[in-house]
C-alpha cells in the first residue's frame, strides 16, 4: 500500500493546475494526472484479498456484499450476493479503467454487478458504475458515486478484504429467501419479493414478513395466534404491523439495519438477525387440485427457536376498504398463469374498457357494495361500470369469494354479450374463489391479488 495521502496530494495538485512562477516547476497536469492513476491502480492491485465493500445505492436500500480483486492487465474479478440473471453475479472477471473528468475515476466497464444494480427501477434505483476517488483511509479507499448530482450522494468505502470474507457471501440465506417468489417474472417493475410466516413455537405466534431482494428492506407486516393458516384464520386474533428497516446477509443469515421491537399477546421480540441454515421445500395446495411449491427452514435467534415458511397467507390485514371504496387498474395488467397480459380478451367483450376495479366496502345508501369489473368510456367520452357484486370473508390477507349477482350496470344499454361477458371473465379471473392479496412493500398502496386456484393474478391500487 502506498504512503498515507499519496493520491490524494497527487489529485490536490491535479486539481489546483499550474500557474506558481516560483519556486521548483511542479511536473505537468499530464504528467501529474498519469502518476495519480498509476498509483490508484497499484492501491486497488496492491491488497492479496482484494476488497470488500458494503455496497448501498442509496440510504434506503440495504447493503449488498461485494468482493473485489483487481488485477493489473484492466480485467477485476467480483463476486457478490446478488444471485438474479441465474447467478451471473455470482462470479465473474470484467474489465475496469482508470480515467479522469471529474477527477480520479473508478469505471466498471464491462456489464456486471454494478450495472444490474444501476438498471432496477427503470435506471431509477440510485446505483452506478462510475465511481469518483475521494481519499484514502488509513488502509482503505473512499470513492463517491459520479452520477447522483449535488443531492444524497453514495459513498463507498472499499475496505481491505480478509482471507475468509469472500467465504462469508451468503448462497443458502439468499436461495431461501428466493423461494418465497410466487412468481418468477418481474411483473409491472416490482421486482423480487419474498413472502415468509415465522412461527415461533414457545408462544404459539406466527409473525409475518417480506423481504425485497432487489432493495434489500425487510417489512414485518403482522402477527397472529396460531401455527399456520388454518389455526390463524379459525382464530381471527391478527395484529397488523408496519415496521420496515434494510437488511444485508452475511454468514448466512439476514442482518437488519434496525433492530425490530414487536410485542404480541404479552410476549416481546427484539429482531435483529435471521440465521438461515439447512432448509428443504415441499409441496402445499392452497387451491383443492393446485399444488405450490414452499420452502421451509428451522432455526434459532435472539427472539427464540423458530420455524419459517414460505406462503402465500399473511397474518396482516393491512388490505382494507379503500377511503374512495375502490382499487383500480390499468387492465393492462391482470395476467394470466403464463404472466401474459389478457387484456385483448377484455377489450374483445368491452372494446372502450380503460380500468379494471375491485370494489371494496363501497357505501351506497342503504348498504355497502362490493363488487369487480370494468369501466369502459362511451362515444361521448361518460364512463360506463360493468361491476359484478361478491361476498366476502375476510382473514388476513386471504379473501373468499362468492358472486351474489347483486350486479352494479350504469349502462341502460348493455347488450347480453357484455352481460354474459362480465360473468365469463370475472369468473376466468376468480375461478374457485379463493384469493390472497399481497402488498408490494416497494411501492406505496400497491397490492397484487394472486388465484391459486389458476394462477391469474392482478395488481391493484
Amino acid at each position: 500500500m502506498m504512503k498515507k495521502g499519496t493520491i490524494g496530494l497527487l489529485i490536490l495538485t491535479f486539481l489546483l493546475g499550474c500557474g506558481v512562477d516560483d519556486g521548483p516547476k511542479l511536473p505537468s497536469v499530464e504528467e501529474r494526472v498519469s502518476e495519480a492513476v498509476d498509483d490508484l491502480q497499484d492501491a486497488l492491485t496492491d491488497p492479496p484479498n482484494g476488497w470488500r465493500l458494503a455496497y448501498r445505492p442509496t440510504n434506503e436500500t440495504g447493503a449488498f456484499l461485494i468482493i473485489m480483486n483487481f488485477n493489473a492487465d484492466g480485467t477485476v474479478r467480483v463476486q457478490s450476493d446478488v444471485a438474479a440473471n441465474s447467478g451471473e453475479f455470482r462470479d465473474q472477471v470484467i474489465s475496469y479503467r482508470i480515467d479522469s473528468s471529474q477527477g480520479i475515476e473508478l469505471i466498471m466497464e464491462t456489464y456486471g454487478v454494478f450495472h444490474y444494480l444501476f438498471e432496477l427501477e427503470q435506471n431509477s434505483f440510485g446505483a452506478e458504475f462510475e465511481f469518483v476517488f475521494v481519499e484514502e483511509q488509513g488502509n482503505n479507499l473512499l470513492f463517491r458515486s459520479k452520477s447522483d448530482g449535488t443531492f444524497d450522494i453514495t459513498t463507498l468505502l472499499f475496505e481491505e478484504a480478509g482471507p475468509s470474507d469472500a467465504g462469508s457471501i451468503t448462497e443458502d440465506a439468499l436461495n431461501f429467501l428466493r423461494q418465497g417468489i410466487f412468481r418468477d417474472d418481474d411483473l409491472g417493475g416490482t421486482g423480487g419479493i419474498g413472502y415468509f410466516n415465522i412461527y415461533i413455537p414457545s408462544t404459539n405466534h406466527t409473525l409475518s414478513a417480506t423481504f425485497d431482494l432487489d432493495r434489500r428492506v425487510a417489512k414485518f407486516i403482522g402477527i397472529a395466534e396460531g401455527s399456520d393458516e388454518a389455526s390463524i384464520i379459525a382464530g381471527n386474533s391478527i395484529q397488523t404491523l408496519d415496521l420496515e428497516t434494510p437488511f444485508s446477509l452475511s454468514n448466512e443469515s439476514v442482518v437488519l439495519d434496525q433492530a425490530q421491537v414487536i410485542t404480541f399477546g404479552g410476549s416481546t421480540y427484539t429482531i435483529d438477525q435471521i440465521p438461515i441454515g439447512n432448509f428443504s421445500t415441499s409441496q402445499r395446495s392452497f387451491c383443492t387440485g393446485q399444488q405450490e411449491t414452499i420452502t421451509n427452514l428451522s432455526g434459532s435467534a435472539s427472539f427464540g427457536n423458530f420455524t419459517a415458511t414460505s406462503s402465500l397467507f399473511q397474518s396482516s390485514n393491512s388490505f382494507q376498504p379503500a377511503p374512495s371504496g375502490v382499487y383500480g387498474i390499468n387492465p393492462f395488467f391482470i395476467y394470466d398463469e403464463n404472466d401474459s397480459s389478457i387484456l385483448e380478451q377484455f377489450e374483445a367483450v368491452f372494446p372502450g374498457v380503460v380500468a379494471f376495479q375491485w370494489y371494496y366496502g363501497l357505501e351506497l345508501a342503504d348498504s355497502v357494495f362490493n363488487g369487480v369489473g370494468f369501466v369502459t368510456l362511451d362515444d361521448f367520452n361518460n364512463a360506463e361500470f360493468y361491476l359484478r357484486g361478491f361476498d366476502v370473508v375476510q382473514t388476513g390477507n386471504f379473501f373468499e369469494m362468492t358472486f351474489n349477482g347483486n350486479n352494479l350496470i350504469t349502462n341502460d344499454d348493455a347488450t347480453p354479450g357484455e352481460l354474459a361477458g362480465l360473468d365469463q371473465l370475472t369468473d376466468l379471473i376468480f375461478s374457485g374463489g379463493d384469493i390472497y392479496v399481497l402488498e408490494i412493500i416497494n411501492q406505496g398502496g400497491l397490492f397484487e391479488f394472486y388465484n391459486p386456484c389458476n394462477k391469474y393474478k392482478g395488481f391493484l391500487l
